[in-house]
């Protein structure tokens, strides 16, 4: 009886285990296809069914992550199709979870205006001095 218990439970943990694994590989997978349409941006206009697609793809990509990887991709992406009020908001997303996150403050003074650019700046400044030197301009 015992035995079979230990076993269901390592049986449970497997399955369990997998489905993180398998979530976890479809988001990133999701995420590469975000990240090909900001590249493809980069180089030109994109259609706006692609942007579309990818914007879906992102969103998706955050089922049960916590990696602020697809909301800063959303972001950059957003930024490139003139959605700056988006932008803003997922880089505040991001900067409110987490505050030492570089990308989240870089994504912020891209995206930002006036005094709020000028306060991602000196935070980034702060987590990265040398990029916070060449944004600044020295």
């Amino acid at each position: 009886m015992k035995n079979a218990l230990v076993r269901a439970a390592l049986i449970v943990l497997a399955l369990c285990v997998g489905a993180w694994l398998a979530v976890g590989y479809r988001d990133a997978r999701l995420q590469e296809k975000g990240q090909a349409a900001v590249a493809d941006l980069r180089d030109g206009q994109i259609a706006p069914a692609t942007a579309r697609d990818a914007l879906t793809a992102l969103d998706d990509a955050r089922l049960l992550s916590i990696d602020p990887g697809p909301k800063l991709d959303e972001g950059n992406l957003r930024l490139f199709l003139g959605q700056r009020a988006r932008a803003v908001a997922l880089a505040h997303q991001v900067t409110a979870d987490e505050p030492d996150n570089a990308n989240g403050w870089f994504l912020a003074y891209l995206a930002e205006r006036g005094p709020a650019k000028q306060a991602a700046l000196q935070r980034l400044k702060v987590l990265d001095p040398w990029a916070g030197d060449v944004l600044a301009g020295r």
